[in-house]
């Protein structure tokens, strides 16, 4: 997959237009479920998510051939989110209700801004946090996370496994009290 992610980031670099639908294809669970944790609030994550790839897409020659093409996008995408906080930090805060009208029916919001993560952002290490969220939030499969970071599959397999059992242990412990 990372030399798939690789190749289209070059054929965008080299004019092809269909990289760029490659891309995303091949990394916006990816980038959704690295953003989503940071920013708690599923709309918004997309909206990042989207601005993730314009970016890139203004940006592709910044892009190096032969470097991790989805650690430059994961990177554009917390510069992205980091943004967001910030502004949001100097806005005045908005109470939005989990309901909102879309062509004249009401639709559901999920709630993204669970205990779970803010348990897993609190307990886990970085690489801990990505492996989990990557595994549960962006549904990839082991094998497919040990190709995007770059880490052999029984690294990721144990730092999974580490995660779970730390936020058994906490809730665990959180339930005796």
């Amino acid at each position: 997959m990372r030399n798939e992610i690789d190749r289209a980031i070059v054929r965008i670099q080299n004019g092809d237009q269909e990289g760029l639908a490659s891309l995303y294809d091949l990394t916006s669970r990816a980038v959704f479920a690295f953003i989503l944790p940071v920013i708690s609030d599923y709309q918004l994550a997309e909206d990042i998510m989207q601005e993730t790839y314009v970016s890139a897409y203004r940006a592709i020659g910044s892009y190096e051939p032969g470097t991790s093409g989805l650690n430059w996008l994961f990177t554009i995408a917390r510069n992205h989110a980091y943004n967001v906080i910030k502004k949001r930090q100097h806005d005045e805060p908005v109470d939005f209700d989990a309901r909102h009208e879309r062509a004249g029916s009401i639709v559901e919001k999920p709630n993204w801004e669970t205990p779970t993560i803010d348990i897993a952002k609190k307990i886990l290490a970085p690489d801990e946090q990505n492996i989990l969220f990557l595994y549960t939030i962006g549904e990839y499969k082991h094998r497919e996370i040990a190709e995007m970071l770059n880490l052999p599959l029984g690294t990721v397999t144990w730092k999974y496994q580490v995660a779970i059992k730390k936020m058994q242990q906490y809730l665990k412990e959180g339930a005796d009290q």
